[in-house]
């Protein structure tokens, strides 16, 4: 008479060929044994109560919490510099990019601060460094979020030589105001792109194109908008804050 195995015995045959070929021909092979026995149908019906519970995920652990004040990555390069007033209200999944103007880069934090990448980014409008109440001028500095998304790469990443590629690139975003920093000094339309026209064509449309002073907008690599930033737009809100000389 047939022993028949019990469920600990069935786990370590199973197991002792994980990601062997037995594994597979013993799924292949106990799937004809099944279809073999009488209603065998309510065996194999995918909604069976084996069937959903083994295609049950299991529950994703919570991330570290966000801090409870907000977030504020600065830190000892901003020292000096006018930046944002408010703390972002992240939450897990969030991100801060953090614009510091006068070291001419931008530095990436996940929700609970952690540092993530750095990258070159420029602040820079027309005018003097320390200028943003006048249009054209530096980026108003403060704290704002991304906003809609431009995706001009996604459309055509070989497009043709036009006006809107030259001045934004890969990707433009939109930046929306926090503490009303560009509507106090009478501005707006801030946002970050890639670019540049004074790059020529095919120059904007460069991966590591050069950057250049916009009209008051972040820039960055059309490379790193793709690459870096679009990335954390996926998974959550994406704060950004800009730093400027005083």
């Amino acid at each position: 008479m047939a022993t028949p195995m019990t469920p600990e015995r069935f786990q370590d045959r199973w197991e002792a060929f994980k990601g062997e070929p037995q594994q597979v021909s013993g799924i292949w092979g106990l799937y004809d044994s099944i279809a073999q026995l009488e209603r065998s149908g309510d065996i194999l019906d995918e909604q069976a109560a084996w069937a959903l519970k083994f295609s049950e995920k299991p529950p994703a652990r919570p991330g570290p919490p966000a801090p409870s004040g907000g977030l504020d990555p600065r830190g000892s390069e901003e020292a000096g510099l006018v930046g944002p007033k408010i703390a972002a209200p992240v939450k897990p999944g969030d991100s801060y990019l953090l614009v510091n103007d006068r070291d001419e880069d931008m530095e990436a934090y996940d929700h609970t601060g952690s540092f993530l990448w750095k990258v070159p980014c420029l602040a820079r409008g027309q005018g003097a460094d320390n200028n943003w109440k006048s249009n054209s001028t530096d980026t108003p500095p403060g704290l704002y979020k991304l906003g809609q998304i431009y995706p001009d790469y996604e459309q055509n990443p070989n497009p043709p030589c036009s006006d809107t590629a030259m001045s934004y690139g890969w990707y433009s975003f939109d930046m929306v105001e926090l503490e009303n920093q560009e509507i106090k000094v009478g501005r707006a339309g801030i946002m970050l792109h890639g670019g540049g026209s004074g790059c020529g064509w095919p120059g904007a449309w460069a991966a590591n194109q050069a950057l250049l002073p916009t009209l008051g907008c972040l820039r960055l690599h059309n490379i790193d908008l793709r690459d870096k930033v679009l990335p954390l737009t996926r998974k959550g809100t994406v704060y950004v804050g800009v730093f400027q000389e005083a």
